[in-house]
């Protein structure tokens, strides 16, 4: 038996969409309490993020309106709280589908608070597409590149790591700390190749690339041990 684990943001959707949607809750919240127009705040956070003050867009809009920087706290626990308006392309979705099909056994090991995983995976409708999700936090402070998530994950899934393919954009969490357990892995980079790939086995520029490459690194894998 063979498996598949994914990473979940910027692997099986655009983080980009939820770090959206988080401004768009607060940009509700801000003019509903302050007098403001939505569309407005919204705006302002989307140019924030776009621009030189990305990590620091809840603090631009306070000095942009007039409001004070205690707000801050309030509207990050806004963004990890709201219920994401984020969507599922229909690639992934097939990919994940035909996974299943072919006898594959799957998860999904996401870093990131649990609760604002969770309602990520609720928006997106991945409950039902995959055998197991595994919040990486809960498991390790921290969550990946610990070793612990990722044995939690096989375990789950009743797999040897050899026959276990690790799937996720970053070189360090998903590749890394994979390979550190001995599962075969695969980055995606839809922007092309990195300058490093963390040891990957296998670099892909689309989601529907690993279908076959999983395959043949797990065959690899197991005609090396024989």
């Amino acid at each position: 038996m063979a498996a598949i684990v994914f990473d979940l943001d910027n692997t099986l959707y655009p983080h980009v969409r939820f770090v959206h949607s988080g401004f768009s809750a607060v940009a509700r919240a801000i003019a509903g309490r302050f007098g403001l127009e939505a569309g407005e705040v919204y705006r302002r956070l989307r140019a924030a993020y776009d621009g030189p003050e990305r990590g620091a867009e809840l603090q631009a809009l306070c000095a942009w309106f007039g409001l004070t920087d205690a707000l801050v706290p309030e509207l990050v626990q806004i963004i990890r709280t709201h219920e994401p308006q984020i969507w599922l392309s229909h690639d992934v979705r097939d990919v994940l589908t035909t996974l299943r099909y072919r006898g594959w056994r799957t998860a999904i090991l996401t870093n990131g608070l649990p609760s604002t995983q969770a309602a990520k995976i609720r928006a997106l409708g991945l409950t039902d597409l995959v055998d197991h999700i595994v919040y990486a936090e809960q498991h390790a402070e921290g969550g990946k590149p610990a070793p612990e998530p990722f044995l939690e994950t096989l375990r789950r899934l009743e797999v040897a790591p050899q026959s276990a393919v690790m799937v996720g954009d970053d070189r360090v969490n998903d590749i890394e700390g994979a390979r550190a357990v001995g599962m075969r892995t695969i980055l995606l980079s839809r922007r092309g190749t990195p300058a490093r790939d963390g040891g990957a086995d296998a670099v892909v520029d689309t989601l529907a690339d690993v279908l076959g490459v999983a395959f043949g690194l797990i065959q690899n894998g197991m005609a090396h041990a024989a």
